[in-house]
């Protein structure tokens, strides 16, 4: 398969390329590095849009995780086993693939780009919206990884809202991208796990991408070759979530989670977590029990 990666430079999302190119080296891969903006605005309009929206403890909970995940990122050596924090240039460098950075993925440059890698599939997982120009450039189509299970939690930041709302249950969901709904693409498949006591938005995040990274070369490999089916979405059903307020951040706290946490950010550099298995679900398969969560 030729498959084009879109994903935003967060050190999280390195991992989902990492295991794919590991689970399938035949595979021809490229990147796209956007910056994490929204609807295709600059760093400091997104600021000045979500900023406002978001209460001061859970603003200084982020900027607290950023800043320690961005000196984790520039200093990898003291990593050890952290290679999931690499960044995508580097993994590019260094498996010889294809690699460009846009601040636009609508762009002229961005489209001719991906357009050059003549895709079976591209895959995505960044906050700009994706126009018609781009829907119509890969053979089999575009598919999203909504770090959420849809469609309960469908919108911004589910792994937040699934821990601030009390839900059993986590994950991540592949979907289509079909037009410029958000959200709203048929469904290919899921990953999900029981959220757990004290469990840190951070880790929630971390686990969800890597669900998703173990259950996507299997997904894709299924779809591209015509055995998987989508299944249609209900618009109707479950809810959209927007940017955390002070209330949902007060709700986080009463239910025992937190944003960050240092032992389990040490629990992610030193491997604790790699072990890690989800409930995986193509479209169409019988729903399994799903195994205990993690510790």
């Amino acid at each position: 398969m030729r498959v084009v990666f879109i994903l935003a430079e967060y050190s999280l999302h390195n991992r989902i390329v990492s295991d794919y190119l590991a689970a399938r080296p035949q595979d021809h891969v490229a990147l796209v590095k956007v910056p994490l903006v929204l609807k295709g605005k600059g760093r400091v309009d997104t600021a000045q849009r979500i900023v406002p929206q978001l209460s001061r403890r859970f603003l200084a909970g982020k900027l607290l995780e950023f800043a320690v995940l961005l000196a984790i990122t520039l200093t990898p050596k003291l990593m050890r086993g952290g290679a999931v924090f690499r960044r995508l240039r580097w993994i590019a460098r260094r498996q010889g693939l294809p690699f460009l950075r846009t601040a636009n993925v609508m762009s002229a440059e961005a489209l001719e780009f991906i357009r050059a890698q003549e895709p079976d599939l591209v895959v995505t997982l960044f906050h700009q919206i994706i126009k018609r120009k781009l829907i119509a450039i890969p053979g089999d189509g575009i598919v999203n990884i909504h770090p959420g299970l849809i469609p309960e939690f469908r919108g911004i930041q589910p792994y937040f809202w699934e821990l601030s709302e009390g839900s059993p249950r986590a994950g991540a969901t592949l979907h289509l991208i079909e037009d410029e709904k958000i959200d709203a693409g048929g469904v290919l498949a899921s990953t999900s796990y029981e959220t757990s006591p004290g469990m840190s938005v951070q880790l929630n995040y971390y686990l969800t991408c890597q669900a998703a990274s173990h259950l996507l070369p299997r997904c894709l490999e299924a779809f591209h070759e015509g055995r998987l089916t989508p299944a249609p979405q209900d618009p109707e059903a479950g809810d959209y979530w927007r940017w955390p307020d002070s209330e949902a951040f007060t709700r986080l706290r009463q239910r025992g989670h937190r944003l960050f946490s240092w032992g389990q950010l040490w629990g992610i550099l030193s491997g604790r977590y790699d072990d890690f298995t989800a409930e995986e679900l193509l479209a169409g398969d019988p729903a399994p029990p799903g195994p205990a969560g993690p510790g």
